[in-house]
C-alpha cells in the first residue's frame, strides 16, 4: 500500500513540475532602476508581465510625509513631476518621468490609518529595434 502512495505521490509531483509557467515577470531594476523608495517601506506585493510592473508597498511613515517626499524625489535627479491629483478614493497619484518610461505612484493611507500604502507602476523600457538595412 506505502509503494502505491508513494507512486502517486511521484507522479503529481511530476506533473506538477511538468506544467506550462506562465509568462515570466518584469525585473525590478528593468522598470525601476533607480527606484524611489518611500521611508519605513517593506514590499506588500509584486505583480506584472514581461512588459510592465506594479510594486505593492507598505511604510509605517505617514501619508503626509511619503508624499512630501515623492514630491520632492521625484522633482530632481532627471525627474519631471508631470501630474499630482487625488482620485475618487482620496488617494494622491503622481506621474513621474526620466529618460525612459514614466513612472505611477500612489499613495494612500492604510485601512486603520497607521501607515502609508504605496503603489509603484511603471514600463520596462523600450529598446529601438533593429532597422533593415538600405539596399
Amino acid at each position: 500500500m506505502i509503494p502505491t502512495k508513494i507512486r502517486i505521490a511521484l507522479a503529481v509531483l511530476a506533473l506538477v513540475g511538468c506544467r506550462d509557467k506562465g509568462p515570466e515577470m518584469a525585473q525590478v531594476y528593468d522598470v525601476f532602476p533607480t527606484l524611489p523608495m518611500p521611508p519605513a517601506a517593506s514590499v506588500v506585493s509584486r505583480e506584472g508581465s514581461p512588459e510592465a510592473l506594479k510594486l505593492t508597498l507598505r511604510s509605517s511613515a505617514k501619508p503626509a510625509k511619503v508624499e512630501a517626499y515623492y514630491r520632492q524625489t521625484l522633482s530632481k535627479n532627471g525627474w519631471r513631476l508631470v501630474s499630482d491629483a487625488r482620485d475618487a478614493e482620496g488617494a494622491v497619484v503622481l506621474l513621474a518621468q526620466q529618460n525612459g518610461p514614466p513612472l505611477w505612484v500612489r499613495i494612500q493611507s492604510t485601512k486603520d490609518s497607521v501607515g502609508t500604502m504605496v503603489e509603484l507602476a511603471g514600463a520596462v523600457p523600450t529598446r529601438p529595434k533593429a532597422g533593415k538595412p538600405a539596399s
